[in-house]
């Protein structure tokens, strides 16, 4: 049986009269009414002339085709299986890009056939009823797509973007091999720059697109747009620094949002005060969320309010027969609860960890761009401000695979160097596609088995969600002696993830003068 055949038909259609008497019908309709393409035969006539066409499934993946024939059969999706339905999820889903690129592609071909400022006719309409373009073209395309005129004409210059600068993105974009959101990210990431240096970070950063998820193709695109125009980016960032606010919204339920920006570094520094604060709070009597704790404790630092008080603990460590207790045995249980207690000397005044990746050449006064780990790229003016005055965490990379090995610092919880280094080692969610942030350092073997060491290559960081699929009903996850995790879902799809790749940050980077001269390195 073949792969179409098993795709849409039951396991064993040949003892069906019925499937059979579905599949005659449907040939007969697809002889009468369809090309080899797919398209109406008088739509084909006039699109693809009197050359016979090719072979529609040449170059196209056998399932998004059979999604196709399933839609062009009409067939019932209570007739498969799952897995034959995934299949065809899988096929549609390559078709919806498709259709999509095919969408943005016809809306530039019309704005190239009447480019602003000319004059012209409406399509269909008289002849001599000649008017500006760009009085008739936004509404035309306005109505055919049902969008607001304002939306129309957006799409037409994104449209004449990707024909006239980024043609390679559409191709892929046309193949089915990136989405929409994929070729958008890289149109709208790029337009900071001009449009031969555009050209090259898109070449830099479409090979690795397809496989890439949506988040790290952002912070892809920001390294070689920051690499390629190191002084574009400072000026940016200084632009972007200046605007920097606070403000304060009203939301329902007597409830309210505090809005706290600032560059990346500040705003990293922040969070790992406040997270390690509310981490540090291990009290039995309190019942809030992580996350809660968090937003109490930024509250409290901001108002001035933070306490070591806990009446809870004090009572718990007096015992039930508190009530009559001596001074001496109070003084006592008070002072044991704060010697468990976080000393914010500790907790919050220590400096955080902020790893900066810098080239020598910025140190030393050059333009080039340095990475503030998790959050991106920033300019080389910012980076010598971090290190003039900041804790130094030494990175030392594998110079061929690129694998985090150490981080320089010399039970069930990882130390505290163990901790960072796994986290810096993956960089985001080893989870399938995903790349939130590292939430909590799974033992890929269980420690409570007994098998399970509390050591680097045991240990991988998850967000919460991944952290709970791990051990969700028919998931598996294999561990690769390369660091790499295989997620096998119950219908036997396979996804791998791979430490974070370092040698993007801690490859030479081209010196300003040679920017027109050099190639940006691929990511």
């Amino acid at each position: 049986m073949n792969r179409q055949d098993s795709a849409v038909g039951d396991v064993d259609p040949g003892d069906d009269p019925a499937w059979l008497e579905h599949r005659r019908r449907r040939d007969e309709v697809e002889e009468a009414t369809r090309c080899p393409h797919g398209l109406a035969l008088d739509l084909c006539g006039q699109m693809c002339g009197p050359e016979p066409p090719p072979d529609p499934s040449g170059g196209i993946d056998d399932v998004a085709w059979e999604a196709l024939r399933c839609l062009v059969a009409g067939i019932r999706p209570d007739r498969i299986t799952d897995l034959q339905l995934l299949d065809v999820l899988e096929g549609a889903e390559h078709w919806v890009r498709r259709a999509s690129a095919l969408r943005m592609r016809s809306v530039a071909e019309i704005a190239e056939r009447h480019p602003a400022g000319s004059a012209a006719p409406a399509p269909g309409a008289d002849s001599r009823a000649v008017q500006p373009v760009s009085r008739w073209l936004p509404d035309q395309v306005a109505i055919v797509l049902r969008v607001p005129r304002d939306h129309a004409r957006s799409l037409i210059g994104q449209a004449q973007r990707f024909a006239r600068v980024l043609p390679e993105t559409l191709a892929e974009w046309e193949s089915g091999r990136i989405d929409q959101g994929t070729a958008e990210a890289i149109a709208s990431s790029t337009l900071v720059l001009d449009d031969e240096r555009a050209r090259r970070v898109q070449a830099a950063v479409l090979p690795g697109a397809p496989g890439a998820h949506r988040r790290l193709l952002r912070d892809r695109l920001r390294r070689h747009i920051a690499r390629i125009d190191p002084d574009g980016a400072r000026e940016r960032h200084e632009r972007a620094r200046s605007d920097r606010r606070m403000s304060v919204s009203s939301g329902d339920d007597g409830m309210g949002s505090l809005w706290l920006g600032g560059t990346a570094a500040q705003v990293e520094a922040s969070w790992q005060c406040v997270d390690r604060l509310a981490r540090s709070l291990d009290d039995p009597c309190d019942d809030r969320t992580l996350d809660q704790k968090r937003v109490d404790l930024a509250h409290q630092l901001l108002q001035g309010t933070l306490t070591l008080t806990d009446v809870g603990a004090v009572r718990g460590a007096l015992g039930a027969d508190g009530a009559g207790t001596d001074e001496d045995r109070l003084l006592a249980s008070v002072a044991q609860v704060l010697v468990a207690k976080p000393d914010p000397e500790e907790a919050v005044g220590r400096r955080p960890l902020i790893q900066v990746v810098v080239p020598l050449s910025t140190l030393m006064g050059g333009a080039a761009p340095a990475e503030l780990v998790g959050h991106g790229p920033i300019p080389a003016d910012l980076a010598r401000a971090l290190a003039a005055g900041g804790v130094w965490q030494r990175l030392v990379t594998d110079p061929l695979s690129g694998t985090l090995l150490d981080v320089g610092r010399t039970r069930y919880r990882p130390p505290v160097a163990m901790a960072d280094h796994v986290r810096t080692r993956d960089g985001t969610c080893r989870g399938p596609a995903c790349s939130r942030r590292v939430r909590d350092l799974d033992h890929h073997r269980p420690w409570a088995a007994g098998d399970g060491p509390t050591s680097a290559d045991n240990l991988f960081g998850l967000c919460r969600a991944d952290h709970a699929l791990k051990d969700a009903p028919g998931w598996q996850v294999l561990a690769g002696s390369d660091g790499s995790l295989t997620w096998i879902a119950p219908c036997g799809r396979r996804a791998t993830t791979q430490p974070f790749d370092h040698l993007v940050l801690t490859d030479p980077l081209p010196h300003v003068a040679d920017h027109e001269d050099e190639a940006v390195a691929p990511f």
